[in-house]
């Protein structure tokens, strides 16, 4: 019934073993001077966004296993335990999207005012849908009350998981792009 986060992924091409863009500019980067070099702070990580890529099919497929496995089965003791498993996940990828991520983006753009000031726009925006995600899982990780409480579940799983889709295909579409050696 609500395989609309799953849908997502159908059709995106294949991870090939070979060399990415981000690892070919990395090495790239390795071979010139860099102004950034010898300073502190966030460095580039060539594999950082395919490992957020990677984060987000995780959390995909978690999500998918809440409502399947969980909610249509009406199993609330796994659903619970994917919604915790989710939540730490989420938690996780959260850390590293902030901690490298943003973080990197805003060292590299702070010369340019309106690029710093979008790629703060979209980190608060995300702040705000990961509250909202947290919530979410808090608030039905306890199985007892999933049980009780299966209309509003529905509900809020579907907005959730309408907007986790939203936020993915942008950072994969746009937001990640940015993310780049200097």
């Amino acid at each position: 019934m609500f395989d609309f986060v799953g849908k997502f992924f159908k059709g995106r091409p294949e991870k090939k073993a070979t060399t990415t863009k981000a690892q070919a500019q990395a090495k790239a980067a390795k071979r010139r001077p860099s102004a950034s070099r010898g300073t502190t702070g966030i460095k580039y990580d060539a594999a950082l966004i395919d490992n957020l890529e990677h984060d987000h099919e995780q959390l995909v497929e978690l999500f998918g296993k809440v409502w399947k496995e969980g909610y249509e089965a009406s199993d609330f003791e796994a659903l619970s335990a994917h919604l915790v498993e989710f939540k730490t996940l989420f938690q996780s990828h959260l850390l590293k999207e902030n901690v490298k991520f943003y973080a990197y983006l805003e060292q590299t753009m702070r010369t340019d005012s309106h690029s710093l000031s979008v790629v703060r726009e979209f980190r608060r925006d995300m702040n705000d849908i990961a509250n909202a995600v947290i919530s979410f899982c808090k608030k039905y990780e306890r199985s007892e009350y999933t049980k009780v409480a299966k209309d509003s579940f529905k509900k809020e799983y579907q907005g959730i998981g309408q907007a986790l889709v939203r936020r993915v295909q942008l950072e994969e579409r746009d937001l990640y792009s940015l993310y780049a050696p200097v």
